[in-house]
């Protein structure tokens, strides 16, 4: 039986720690370097914006490894750059477990409960891509 519950708990704790990312814009050829900003106003050549990225995972998924995936994707969709736009975390659920437990007792029974909550917190990342327009 605990054979088949490790692995079992194992492909839970992956499943759970997915990013999940949304791309909309326009793809260009696969570039190979990319670079990173903060703030558009870091940009200092010509670029126009190719599109935007929103990338979202629980909090088994470090920021940087999300950072990791937006940088991968953008050289994919052959962006020339990526300007992070926001990181914000929120509460995405909320679970209560309870247990009960009665014992009868010479003079009556007795009733105890226990609960523990837990929250479910996210992460999201946005970003643009930016493509450079050709210097004349």
């Amino acid at each position: 039986m605990r054979r088949i519950l490790v692995p079992a708990a194992l492909a839970a704790l992956l499943v759970t720690a997915c990013a999940h990312i949304d791309y909309v814009g326009r793809t260009y050829p696969p570039t190979n370097k990319v670079d990173l900003y903060f703030d558009e106003h870091e940009v200092d050549a010509p670029y126009d914006v190719m599109g935007q990225i929103v990338a979202r995972a629980n909090d088994l998924v470090s920021a940087e490894k999300l950072q990791s995936k937006i940088m991968k994707k953008a050289g994919e969709k052959g962006a020339d750059a990526v300007v992070i736009t926001g990181l914000e975390r929120y509460k995405t659920g909320e679970s209560t477990s309870y247990e009960e437990r009665t014992k009868e007792r010479p003079r009556g029974t007795v009733t105890t409960g226990s609960s523990s909550t837990s929250d479910t917190n996210e992460k999201e990342i946005r970003a643009i891509f930016l493509k450079y327009r050709e210097r004349s």
